[in-house]
């Protein structure tokens, strides 16, 4: 995307799937609109507009181009936008007006390829490519490649306007972040729970965190990397809450009264109780987990059914049929990786036996469960001890 201010004209935006919503489609619109300036909220820009399924981001001046391309790209619900420029209905000026931008340009190959939704516009889109594809071809030399050209000239006609650009960034795609309600998180410092977080949020989810630490019985590394994780996620929905939340207390009620093949499990309903409290808390609609099936002795079938049985929200499992490298592969992509691979204590380690349970028969389990005896108590005292952090981007 070129960067030089003085020839900035405006940001054409293209949306996702909110394009299929029918009725109603303005709802998610507003919601992607009201990112986009969330987004951009310390930049100088111009005039945010709605077009005919697409959105105009007009540029100032002073508008720093580079920095609202990289802004742009982490919006949920964009499909792709590009710096553009508003053209002439005439095609002899029109033709110019890409000739003077196209001519200072390193490229070997091009097309010219023409979106005419405005079908009152005197030219059809093979007449257009044709004229100003032969202005670009006569005058540089430059070969057409209508497959696979090192620069395309895009040109999009609809309600009476006309705009041209050189060059698509890729969005995120998916719904804008708030458009689906509220769900909890838990956060764990490794490398799957960020993973997991980041899919729900583009699917339109706002994500609130619970993250839980063993501290002081194990190091606090973990309670500071979730921090960062969460920090990092913030840039897809601009603002977050984490709870932190010492689980200590519980296990070591499971610790000194549960089987120890059944404390992972037994960690895990407490866990799972625990989120679904700050799920209410929050008017939150559902829990999330980065659990992917089979993959830890956790995350058996059997474990699973015997630990979402602990609450009554629904819990969304994102990752639930991908293997580890390709959950490794969307963490490198979206920057959580190397914050997830830096050492920590997880808080599900402590105590917990070489060989658990990898089949867990639930009538086992709240047996073991109903022995533990004032687990509600501990409980409420871990939901009022948790620390709230509040996380704003930009």
């Amino acid at each position: 995307m070129e960067k030089s201010a003085a020839e900035k004209s405006l940001i054409l935006i293209h949306y996702s799937e909110i394009g299929l919503k029918k009725g109603n489609r303005g709802y998610f619109e507003k919601k992607l609109a009201s990112n986009i300036k969330k987004a951009l909220k310390d930049v100088e820009i111009g005039e945010l507009k709605r077009d005919y399924g697409r959105f105009l981001l007009y540029l100032n001046q002073d508008s720093p181009v580079e920095l609202i391309v990289d802004r742009l790209k982490k919006v949920m619900g964009i499909a792709h936008f590009s710096l553009a420029y508003p053209g002439s209905a005439n095609i002899d000026e029109l033709k110019e007006q890409i000739f003077e931008r196209i001519k200072t340009q390193d490229f070997s190959t091009f097309c010219v390829r023409t979106r005419r939704s405005d079908k009152q516009f005197p030219m059809t889109s093979p007449e257009i490519n044709r004229i100003v594809g032969t202005r670009i071809h006569e005058e540089l030399h430059k070969p057409v490649d209508l497959k696979n050209a090192e620069l395309t000239c895009h040109i999009e006609i609809y309600n009476k306007q006309l705009f041209f650009y050189f060059d698509r960034q890729p969005g995120k795609r998916g719904l804008p972040v708030g458009a689906s309600g509220r769900v909890v998180s838990l956060l764990s410092a490794g490398i799957d729970s960020p993973v997991s977080s980041y899919l729900i949020m583009k699917r339109g989810a706002r994500v609130i965190f619970v993250h839980f630490h063993s501290f002081p019985m194990t190091n606090k590394a973990s309670y500071h990397n979730a921090i960062k994780l969460a920090e990092n996620l913030t840039q897809y929905q601009y603002q977050t809450l984490v709870y932190l939340m010492p689980l200590i207390p519980i296990q070591e009620k499971i610790i000194l009264n549960a089987p120890m093949k059944l404390r992972l499990i037994l960690y895990r309903r407490m866990m799972l109780r625990l989120a679904q409290m700050v799920a209410r808390k929050e008017r939150a609609g559902a829990l999330v987990t980065g659990e992917s099936l089979g993959q830890v002795a956790s995350q058996t079938l059997e474990n699973i059914v015997a630990t979402s049985e602990s609450v009554s929200m629904p819990i969304f499992r994102p990752l639930i049929g991908m293997d580890k490298e390709e959950i490794i592969e969307l963490a490198r992509k979206i920057d959580t990786f190397d914050v997830s691979t830096e050492p920590f204590d997880d808080c599900c380690s402590y105590m917990v036996p070489e060989n658990p349970e990898t089949k867990a028969k639930l009538r086992e389990v709240r047996h073991a469960e109903e022995q533990l005896g004032g687990w509600k108590q501990i409980l409420d005292e871990i939901f009022q001890q948790a620390e709230v952090v509040y996380l704003q981007f930009p």
